[in-house]
């Protein structure tokens, strides 16, 4: 009996560790009795989530609420926001050797446990599933030579227009500057960044007078975002990505949002030592809805070990919490990444990937697609990425120099960027929503009529996207009310270059309600004409993604709206070409 039942138990053992294993060679070529990072999946929040749901509102701040029901009404906290039941921790605790991050949102944690007691964390009645904590190496595509350039006697700028410096170029290819001009410079926005580290306690000049409410190191765990003491490279990227967004040095840089309020998340450590974690990264981002941020900006990507199949939108932890901060009414911009091109499959990285997530592409100053800028579309075939700026040969404050500048290429600055825009946006108008600001930029870049999977919707224009939400009836200036639904633009589109005359020419167009409703979702031509009434009737809350089959129809453009018996309406282009 003792034998048979030990064999039934090393059994079930192998099968666990096969399972996992299977998952976690990738990242980490585990044996028996070594260390390694993966994240546990809870089944619940606990017996007591029902009574603690309605005091879910205690565990936002005043700040994080206000920007909530922008988006939510009056409904801005839900399960999601209780925190982790702490019994289940403390089992799980005593099974590993660290808890290193807790993530109520995803209702996991991720832990550091020896390989040999993954069976028995498996067996908890409460864990869901186990799954590997992935890891990144940011590729860097070549940079430009570095050179310093000290700092320059401040100009006035009193009664003027601001002088960029060497940083012009940057600014007015997304016409930045004639917001500035206004008057808006990002003040009353709050922004996260997420990166290695900043350099604050020698701090660059670029950042005299930067306004920075809160920082944390979630790599330490302390509330240094600066730690030359464990590594003196530390902070090299952050610098540079922080001052392209918020430096101030008038004669050499300027970043587009420079009176914004700034917290500042490390959230890895220097990546040519060290790979990324994304837990460390969810638990950042975590922070700075809790604070109340209005806009994210994260130069960081999670690909290596997941695949370009795993960049759909859904799979990527990630790509998860981001599209939930978004849903909370933060506007997430996040690099594209540098991969390049591939004539098969997309280069994205997480969580660039996700629906509400601006995937930001990278151009040289005269426009063009840098080559290392990394394309779409997701695996599941949605345009990406979804914006540009410039990424190559960008200025920003040297690393190494406290009062020099130098010239950084990547993704990673064309992402600062392009927030420092958006910032200016909800500087303008405070009321606009994520989506909102979205809408805005992409209607009005560069190739908005024929967004592709190289630079989306093209290069941003502030000004344009200002004189957009202002001129549009009703936009700006709308009473601010609780969205009942949301309609996505069409993917793909353009839909039905390349096919075959007798293949069905189609795109998905997704919406969701977040309520029960009486439906319609319907399709017209450019004269008003209905051609198609893909969906009629009560629907019940949820996701949706309608198959338009447009293969009777003729090349054109074409506009599909959704109308609710809750009082939503919304309209969105899409281009049908043979």
């Amino acid at each position: 009996m003792v034998r048979k039942y030990f064999t039934w138990t090393l059994l079930s053992a192998v099968a666990v560790f096969a399972f996992y294993f299977s998952q976690i060679k990738p990242v980490h070529a585990a044996g028996s009795g070594e260390t390694v990072k993966v994240w546990v999946f809870l089944k619940d929040k606990g017996p007591q989530q029902s009574a603690l749901l309605k005091k879910a509102r205690n565990f936002v701040t005043p700040r994080s609420l206000k920007r909530r029901m922008k988006v939510r009404g009056n409904q801005p906290v839900d399960a999601k926001d209780i925190p982790l039941y702490a019994p289940y921790v403390r089992r799980i605790g005593a099974l590993v050797e660290e808890i290193r991050v807790k993530s109520k949102w995803l209702n996991a944690v991720s832990v550091e446990v020896n390989s040999d007691d993954l069976a028995a964390l498996q067996t908890l009645p409460f864990v869901k599933k186990i799954q590997p904590v992935r890891a990144y190496r940011r590729h860097m595509p070549p940079q430009p030579q570095e050179k310093s350039r000290q700092k320059a006697l401040p100009k006035s700028s009193s009664g003027q227009a601001l002088d960029y410096g060497s940083s012009a170029t940057q600014i007015e290819q997304i016409n930045v500057h004639l917001l500035h001009e206004q008057g808006y410079y990002g003040q009353g926005v709050l922004i996260a960044m997420l990166d290695d580290g900043f350099n604050l306690l020698n701090h660059h000049i670029a950042f005299d007078s930067l306004d920075v409410q809160a920082t944390y190191d979630f790599i330490h765990d302390d509330e240094s975002v600066d730690d030359s003491e464990f590594n003196a490279t530390e902070g090299t990227h952050g610098t540079k990505t922080l001052s392209t967004i918020g430096g101030y040095v008038p004669g050499e840089l300027i970043g587009p949002a420079f009176k914004a309020t700034y917290l500042l998340a490390k959230t890895e450590v220097d990546a040519t030592e060290t790979p990324v974690e994304e837990d460390y990264w969810v638990a950042g981002l975590e922070w700075a809805d809790s604070l109340g941020a209005d806009l994210v900006s994260s130069s960081l990507g999670y690909i290596d070990w997941y695949s370009w199949e795993d960049m759909d939108g859904e799979t990527a932890v990630t790509t998860v919490a981001a599209d939930q901060a978004v849903h909370n009414g933060m506007l997430v911009f996040n690099s594209a990444g540098n991969e390049g091109n591939n004539d098969s499959h997309n280069t994205l990285i997480a969580p660039a990937d996700g629906d509400s997530v601006m995937a930001i592409a990278a151009v040289t100053s005269s426009g063009e697609r840098s080559s290392f800028s990394s394309v779409g579309p997701s695996a599941d075939g949605r345009t990406k990425p979804d914006l540009a700026a410039m990424g190559s040969s960008v200025y920003t404050a040297s690393s190494s120099d406290s009062t020099g500048f130098v010239y950084s290429s990547g993704t990673s600055f064309s992402c600062p960027l392009s927030a420092g825009a958006a910032a200016l946006l909800l500087c303008a108008h405070p009321e606009l929503t994520p989506v909102e600001v979205q809408q805005a930029l992409k209607a009005t870049a560069s190739q908005a009529d024929a967004p592709d999977n190289l630079l989306g919707w093209g290069i941003i224009d502030a000004a344009a996207a200002l004189d957009y939400i202002d001129s549009v009836s009703g936009f700006a200036e709308k009473e601010i009310v609780p969205q009942s639904a949301y309609l996505a633009q069409n993917y793909p589109n353009p839909f039905g270059r390349g096919q075959g005359a007798k293949a069905p020419r189609s795109t998905v167009i997704p919406f969701q309600l977040k309520i029960p409703a009486q439906v319609e979702l319907a399709v017209f031509n450019t004269l008003g004409q209905r051609v198609k009434t893909l969906v009629l009737g009560a629907r019940p809350a949820g996701s949706y993604r309608v198959t338009f089959d447009a293969a009777d129809l003729a090349s054109g453009i074409y506009i599909y709206r959704l109308t609710t018996d809750r009082g939503f309406s919304r309209v969105r282009k899409m281009i049908l070409l043979r």
